[in-house]
């Protein structure tokens, strides 16, 4: 059973004061004027859910630029404001891994055009990114699209968050093979599985 969206932002609130400040995130997106508060703390949650979502990528290796990064795009929809802000607050995770992370802002315009763009990975920072097109991005790019927001699973995002009485990544079984991705099996048991 779902919870109230008010009860959902009090849980939202109470995890991102209870998570450890790792990767620099405690002060990120202090200006989400584009999200409603239930959104914002959802993509703060994501914010720290998505390294390991993308850590747990079988051959993450074989996902990396010719410059020997993992490019991740921060996808948006209208205003970029949001989207900045998730880009340096993905920026200061550094490294997955091991391996360095390249992380820029891309509008859903730009990224749909572009089909051969390098993507190791895309974070929607925007509410409200047609299904359709989180399908599209992780089929052409063969790339981890990752949505923190309610719903975009559900359509069409490889994964995401999944908030109950707890909180869990949140993976789309069928988009994955679709994309041609795999997760390690640890991550597989802890993660709730849409099939």
């Amino acid at each position: 059973m779902r919870r109230s969206p008010p009860a959902l932002a009090r849980l939202l609130l109470a995890l991102c004061l209870w998570v450890s400040p790792g990767y620099g995130l405690q002060n990120a997106l202090t200006e989400t004027l584009a999200l409603w508060p239930e959104e914002a703390q959802r993509l703060r949650v994501g914010l720290k859910l998505f390294p390991a979502c993308l850590g747990a990528l079988e051959s993450l290796e074989k996902r990396l630029a010719p410059d020997g990064s993992l490019h991740v795009l921060v996808v948006y929809q209208g205003a970029d404001d949001t989207a900045r802000q998730v880009v340096l607050s993905l920026a200061k995770v550094g490294n997955i891994r091991g391996l360095t992370l390249v992380v820029q802002a891309i509008s859903a315009t730009a990224l749909d055009a572009d089909r051969d763009m390098f993507v190791s990975a895309v974070f929607v920072a925007s509410v409200g990114v047609p299904g359709k097109r989180l399908q599209a991005w992780s089929e052409q790019h063969q790339a981890l699209v990752f949505s923190p927001f309610d719903g975009d699973v559900e359509a069409g995002a490889v994964a995401g968050i999944d908030v109950t009485d707890r909180i869990l990544p949140y993976i789309n079984v069928d988009q994955t093979r679709r994309a041609g991705l795999r997760f390690k099996s640890f991550f597989l048991d802890v993660a709730r599985q849409h099939d």
